[in-house]
């Protein structure tokens, strides 16, 4: 058994903070990094701690049994912090020097592509921006994942704090998140009657590029002429996004033949359990680039849904592609499209398997998370 379980009988539990902006049942599924928020509180309660989420409205309608603080009450109550964890927002200076005055740990947490997010907001804002994920000073350490290593050193360096202080902290998900919340207890995909009239579902953000449908769109419309029996329609979530774009709508769109034949469908960005809802019977693209790990393909995996991913690190799990094979990849849309029924048993394993090596309930996760929490 590993040494990092934390006795049950344990009354006295270090108290861990996680300031985040407002959580709803409404939002929760439309930002991976407020999903993200909620199954680092079941981590950390895995491990002994005692979790609250920063709140304003401590009463609005929060997910239904986590434990909410306004900062108000944090200082009315004298709480005994051990950790205060920023992500996606900043404390104030003056708060940040009050957590450190009781011996708090500061951390801040960065899930997300900070230094494409900063250089896109100043270009299209003309520098009339306040980056408010940005409050420099008191920090303890910066964190990241994994699949954002790239930006430790420009957090570490914006925060001002040293390189020495940065980490990269597992990478996590657990189903109970998109189960529990999602109201659909029999969510699964359905194999299609003919897979020539199936259609394929599309959900990247289309917000930059390392979240384009672009490329999606592009093998859908290359498998469309290998493979002229296949006449589904291709549905492209978020994809009013495209449509602010100029060089989309004069300069790709006329070239595809889907959209030419009316069969490539716009739609505006929508829970992930209604798109699973509303296509039970799809086959699912996505493309990240410099973004390997999303949510969005392992709660698909999670519900036997053919998904189509390019996340390095996960080549080995379900229908990987790479966008420079591409014929290769026109392939394996076939087989996912053609065969994916036949194949159900191995993806299911492919799936659990997945799962469990980023389950916050995997000891070897734990233990790591455990290490990195004892040397603060």
């Amino acid at each position: 058994m590993s040494s990092c379980l934390p006795l049950i009988q344990s009354i006295q539990k270090p108290i861990v903070i996680f300031g985040v902006g407002e959580i709803n049942d409404q939002m929760l599924f439309q930002n991976g990094l407020t999903q993200n928020v909620i199954i680092l509180y079941d981590l950390f309660e895995c491990l002994g701690y005692q979790s609250y989420l920063l709140q304003n409205n401590e009463k609005a309608d929060v997910i239904y049994d986590y434990r909410t603080i306004s900062l108000q009450n944090v200082v009315k109550q004298s709480m005994k912090i051990s950790l205060f964890i920023e992500v996606g927002v900043s404390l104030d200076i003056m708060t940040r020097q009050y957590l450190r005055s009781i011996h708090a740990k500061i951390i801040k947490l960065y899930l997300g592509n900070i230094l494409n997010i900063d250089v896109e907001t100043v270009h299209y804002f003309n520098n009339k921006v306040f980056f408010h994920h940005h409050v420099v000073g008191d920090i303890d350490e910066i964190w990241t994942s994994p699949h954002y290593e790239q930006h430790i050193e420009y957090a570490a360096i914006i925060n001002r704090t040293p390189i020495q202080k940065s980490r990269i902290v597992p990478y996590v998900w657990d189903p109970k998140c998109f189960s529990y919340y999602g109201n659909k207890e029999n969510l699964h995909w359905i194999p299609p009657k003919d897979w020539r009239t199936q259609d394929i579902v599309i959900c990247d953000p289309s917000i930059s590029f390392q979240k384009c449908s672009f490329y999606s769109l592009l093998l859908v419309e290359a498998f469309s002429k290998s493979f002229p029996e296949w006449k589904g329609c291709i549905h492209v979530i978020n994809g009013d996004r495209l449509t602010f774009s100029s060089h989309a709508i004069h300069n790709v769109f006329p070239l595809l033949s889907l959209y030419q034949s009316k069969r490539m469908i716009m739609h505006p960005r929508k829970k992930i359990h209604t798109i699973m809802d509303n296509y039970r019977s799809a086959c699912f693209i996505t493309h990240q680039w410099n973004n390997a790990y999303n949510y969005m393909t392992l709660e698909l995996m999670h519900c036997n849904y053919p998904i189509l991913h390019n996340s390095d690190g996960w080549e080995s799990f379900g229908y990987y592609y790479s966008i420079t094979q591409w014929a290769t990849a026109i392939q394996t849309l076939y087989l996912a499209l053609t065969c994916h029924h036949d194949n159900l048993n191995i993806y299911k394993t492919h799936a659990a398997q997945l799962i469990w090596k980023h389950s916050i309930h995997h000891p070897d996760i734990q233990q790591t998370w455990h290490t990195i929490l004892k040397s603060l």
